[in-house]
């Protein structure tokens, strides 16, 4: 009398690694995307806080802070780190008229080296990469640079 003989043959083996190799194919990039534009979420929200601040000073003093001011940390609540390790923060001023464009320029080591360039300015006219949003919102900002 025979044994039944039983366990996976190898050609099974190989159709289940290929099935996890595809959605991996998938899976992955998708994430690493989601993740990207979770980190860049942090220079939005520096940008507009950035934008705020010079605001609030300029209903008090009638003048934005000037980039000198923003590096010395004279703008409450603002530096040039304030995007975490990806993104650096900084500041021109215009005087006449008093005008000011913020800046988030992805760091050249950091996790979002080749990112987008996201600026604002005291109009609160968004661009990326020099190219201004057709809308108001960060969430028309295109997902690849």
């Amino acid at each position: 009398m025979r044994k039944k003989q039983e366990g996976v043959t190898l050609i099974e083996v190989m159709i289940v690694v290929a099935i996890v190799g595809m959605l991996a194919a998938i899976a992955i990039p998708a994430y690493n995307d989601y993740i990207t534009r979770s980190r860049r979420s942090d220079a939005f929200t520096a940008l507009e806080t950035v934008r705020a601040a010079q605001e609030m000073f300029r209903a008090e003093t009638g003048a934005y802070r000037n980039t000198a001011d923003f590096n010395a940390g004279l703008l409450p609540g603002c530096s040039q780190g304030m995007a975490g390790s990806n993104y650096t923060i900084s500041v021109i001023t215009g005087a006449i008229p008093p005008t000011f464009t913020v800046t988030a320029t992805p760091t050249l080591t950091g996790r979002q080296a080749g990112d987008f360039t996201l600026t604002v300015n005291q109009d609160g006219d968004k661009t990326y990469n020099g190219s201004p949003l057709t809308s108001k919102s960060w969430e028309d900002l295109p997902r690849h640079p």
